[in-house]
This record gives structure tokens, sequence and C-alpha cells, in this order.
């Protein structure tokens, strides 16, 4: 099960965000779906708009919900644990 969620969330952040890379950092069960935590390496979109020829790539976290099925139910960019900040 694990590996299928690490499978769907990569090839989901890849189409979605166009990410070079994708490195899953935690899965987590969560009620009747799962939360996902990925470092992903993507382009830096402002560079290349001013200069296409720049490739400079960040490092960013993204938080990814699967629901019971294992759609991506939401999406943003963060840490799990700042999420759980946020909420107090």
């Amino acid at each position: 099960m694990i590996s299928k969620i690490k499978d769907i969330v990569k090839k989901f952040l890849k189409e979605t965000i166009e990410a070079e890379r994708v490195r899953i950092v935690t899965i987590d069960k969560a009620g009747d779906g799962w939360v996902a935590e990925a470092e992903v390496v993507e382009m830096n979109q402002f560079l290349a708009s001013v200069k296409p020829e720049y490739r400079v790539f960040e490092k960013e976290h993204y938080i990814i919900k699967l629901d019971a099925n294992l759609e991506v139910s939401s999406y943003k960019q963060g840490r799990i644990g700042e999420e759980k900040e946020e909420e107090v």
C-alpha cells in the first residue's frame, strides 16, 4: 500500500507542478485517507521568466492528501509540522 501511495504522489507532483525530482519524506494514515509530505526539486519560475537560459532549481516541500480511494484530494506547499502549528 505504501509503495502505491508513493508512486501516486510522485506522479501527481511531476505532472502538476512539473517537479524535476520528488522524494517522499513521510506517509501517514489520516482517518479514511492518507497524508504524504514530499521534498521536491523544481525550477525557479521567476528567474526562468526573466531569462530562459537560467536553470536555477529550488527545493520545496509539499503536503499531499489522498482520500480512501487513493485519489489526491488536496495539496499545498509546506511541511507537515508547519501545518500543525497553524492549527494552534
